[in-house]
């Protein structure tokens, strides 16, 4: 399993992948959005958005927090179609992740449900790097460290919250290196 794979290095050739999904529990709820960010030598190359249908009605809860709702996906690409294009998009790439065990877990327990090759990725969870390297925030949650750095994306969607991630990776490796 990918968990176990933690990247100990700070990198320059990586992906920031989120995802937004309907509910907490990998095993019984869905993707509704994959979105990455490919970066070599740490510049932008490469852009992985799209919305994914969902077997059953994404939750309202969950409509009010991300915006995804059901008439955005009724039209969108299943999870069986999506996830290998996604897959081929990370290469052998470290992952970036806010929170990191979260969306591995919703890849993983799909992988395991279409029967596809597990990954190798290593992954760095931004939520580590900015407990050891972000002082005076009350809590590490992407929003808060988002309001911290007075960063203007926007929020729980897949593609922005992957532009605040990356500014907090980016600002941590900074830091690891001025320690070290």
């Amino acid at each position: 399993m990918i968990k176990s794979k933690r990247e100990k290095e700070l990198v320059n050739d990586y992906v920031v992948f989120d995802l937004e999904t309907t509910g907490f529990d990998a095993i019984n709820d869905e993707i509704i959005e994959i979105g990455a960010l490919k970066y070599k030598n740490n510049e932008l190359v490469e852009e992985f958005s799209v919305l994914v249908k969902p077997a059953r009605s994404i939750p309202r809860t969950i409509t009010d927090i991300t915006g995804i709702n059901n008439e955005m996906v009724k039209d969108a690409k299943n999870i069986q179609e999506v996830l290998p294009k996604f897959l081929e998009f990370i290469e052998t790439l470290p992952l970036v992740a806010h929170n990191s065990s979260f969306d591995i877990s919703f890849i993983e327990e799909n992988i395991k449900k279409l029967n596809l090759k597990e990954m190798v990725n290593t992954n760095i969870d931004t939520v580590w790097l900015a407990r050891k390297y972000i002082l005076g925030v009350d809590n590490c949650k992407l929003e808060t460290l988002k309001k911290h750095f007075n960063l203007d994306y926007g929020s729980h969607r897949s593609v922005e919250d992957c532009l605040t991630t990356n500014y907090v990776y980016q600002y941590c490796k900074e830091q690891a290196l001025v320690k070290n």
